[in-house]
């Protein structure tokens, strides 16, 4: 993989390591802080030097003084949040993009196991709650933790022994820390867990939403999505509970170190020890230095939760289920010789059944083979392995003579065009989607595409043209419509190697005749692998292999094989008969 993974551990350690994108902005911010920590200094000389004096001057000197600051403070904190803003923008489209680019690298064998859901939570949810995070850490703590520090250091000054108490904070947050930390942590995690089971299975029905309503199982549906709602609230409410128990404590603990300093303060002042100036200066300093813990406690909630969705991400980006494919093989151009040699292969999810055994095979430049036989024989396996979305378990696949494992994998997909049975559109406009397949691809060259697949007539009929949106998944389109965008969409690519998964079937009459049409052009003088559910469509094919049980149990065109009278015939007479079901 081109792209190293994150190398923090931890949210601490990724917010350090992006030090050099948010300089600018943090130092900004601190500098706000530091604009306005005179203040109570002000306050102090004000009323012990001004006010004994009568200094009606230095009293509206020292006003000006504190004007200037916080005007100073007003504009370092809108250019602050502005430069740190722009900053962690730039940071999670970077986060985004590794997280996207990692599914890219992902073994099949790992993601067949994950709901989409659960993926999508991890890019959009999890991202937006670190994002928040550590945007209030660069914005609001780190600059309130200085500007209370700023006024300690002042108060001390003015006089240490009551500043001394102020110290009390430090073992409540170590008591604290001791207490409530592990059991927060633990609440966050149950929630994150809880959360991406809620979203991987409401993202799962609300795509299957047609098919809930045709079985009319709305109740099933909704009963599934409360379960995994209600076992998210309880998680919520566990995790609102602790946080409430810990701000309280805080809470508590912060008023009584306020009414110790404050109460001896006021002692001192009557005994003569203590100014009134220095008194007022720790009633005003005092919220400011307890701030910082204030801050913490509110923000409790939200770092928990952000390094929760911090290491959420990590788990996904470290992910060791990736690809094995280290290849880098490339050519001018594939000529489209396959060979499985011995390919046998079982998926990771069932790895003691395996789906193909001992597959020997070799297809030729430019033949066009066809695979048949029933569900589960290996027919889309064979397919996948060819692609490289998974990897034989033993045997090996020669492309032009060299193996699988030698040529660069990505470069070997774009060698290759696939047409489905139920065509994939994104939810862009008619030419974004036929563009997908060359980025570089001219309007002409589109156009011409579009022809050779019979689609430009309709595509004229539309209210945009080419630029018609589609709508998600193309569900504004036809079956036939969206097959024939599918074809355009390999013509544009030009890819030496086809594979088509029976892409004419379920469709009328005369839809299927002119993507049959278009299919006709768009095999010419390339090799061609056609996955068959109707038999009827594949009479033309050089080659026919059968698979019944992950095996090849016959080979030959369509006369040979259907005059054999073997497993293909029976497949075909089954076929027409409405029975699918091959019989060895």
């Amino acid at each position: 993989m081109p792209r190293e993974p994150l190398a923090s551990r931890t949210l601490t350690g990724y917010l350090w390591g992006s030090r050099g994108r948010l300089w600018r902005g943090l130092g900004l911010a601190l500098l706000r802080s530091l604009a306005v920590a005179p203040c109570p200094w002000l306050f102090q000389r004000m009323i012990d030097v001004a006010v004994p004096a009568r200094d009606h001057a230095a009293i509206l000197e020292l006003a000006g003084a504190f004007l200037l600051l916080l005007a100073a403070h007003y504009v370092f904190s809108v250019w602050g949040a502005n430069e740190i803003a722009k900053a962690m923008a730039q940071m999670m489209v970077e986060l985004r993009s590794r997280l996207f680019f990692k599914l890219q690298f992902l073994s099949f064998g790992y993601l067949d196991q994950q709901k989409t859901g659960r993926l999508l939570s991890k890019y959009a949810f999890d991202t937006q709650k670190v994002e928040a995070l550590l945007y209030n850490i660069l914005n609001q703590f780190l600059p309130n933790v200085l500007y209370g520090g700023s006024i300690f250091v002042i108060l001390a000054v003015l006089n240490w022994h009551l500043a001394l108490v102020l110290a009390l904070v430090i073992p409540a947050y170590a008591l604290a820390k001791w207490y409530f930390f592990a059991r927060i942590q633990s609440s966050n995690t149950a929630a994150r867990l809880a959360q991406e089971k809620l979203t991987g299975t409401a993202s799962e029905y609300i795509s299957a939403l047609r098919l809930v309503r045709s079985f009319g199982e709305e109740k099933q549906a909704e009963a599934d999505l409360d379960r995994s709602s209600l076992d998210f609230a309880r998680e919520r409410v566990a995790q609102s509970y602790l946080n409430a128990i810990f701000g309280t404590f805080w809470y508590v603990s912060i008023q009584v170190i306020a009414l110790v300093v404050m109460a001896g303060g006021a002692l001192l002042a009557i005994r003569g020890t203590l100014s009134y100036g220095t008194l007022f200066a720790f009633v005003a300093g005092l919220p400011i230095v307890l701030g910082p813990i204030q801050a913490f406690v509110s923000l409790s909630e939200q770092y928990f939760i952000g390094r929760e969705s911090y290491h959420s991400i990590k788990e996904l980006l470290d992910s060791a289920y990736v690809e094995e494919w280290r290849g880098t093989r490339r050519t001018g151009r594939l000529r489209g010789d396959l060979v499985f040699a011995g390919v046998t292969f079982a998926y990771p999810t069932a790895p003691d059944r395996p789906v193909l055994h001992a597959i020997d095979l070799a297809i030729r430049p430019g033949e066009h083979v066809a695979f048949v036989g029933p569900s589960g024989s290996g027919k889309s396996t064979l397919v996948n392995l060819l692609l490289g979305l998974y990897a034989p378990g033993a045997g090996r696949i020669l492309l032009d003579g060299v193996p699988q494992a030698e040529w660069d994998m990505r470069w070997i997909r774009r060698q290759l065009a696939v047409v489905l049975q139920d065509s994939l559109l994104l939810s862009g406009t008619i030419r974004d989607n036929l563009r997908f397949a060359r980025a570089d691809a001219t309007d002409a060259e589109i156009r011409d595409a579009a022809r050779q697949a019979n689609a430009e007539e309709f595509i004229a009929k539309l209210p945009e043209g080419y630029d018609t949106l589609v709508g998600e998944r193309g569900v504004s389109l036809s079956g036939g419509q969206r097959q024939r965008l599918a074809i355009a969409r390999a013509l544009l690519r030009n890819p030496p190697v086809l594979i088509l998964d029976e892409a004419t079937s379920a469709l009328d009459y005369e839809s299927e005749r002119l993507i049959q049409e278009a299919l006709d052009r768009l095999c010419a003088g390339r090799t061609v692998i056609t996955i068959a559910h109707r038999l009827s469509t594949i009479r033309n094919a050089t080659r026919i292999i059968v698979l019944a049980g992950g095996r090849l149990v016959e080979e030959g065109d369509f006369a040979t094989l259907s005059a054999r009278g073997g497993a293909f015939a029976r497949l075909v007479a089954a076929q027409n008969t409405g029975d699918d079901t091959l019989r060895p």
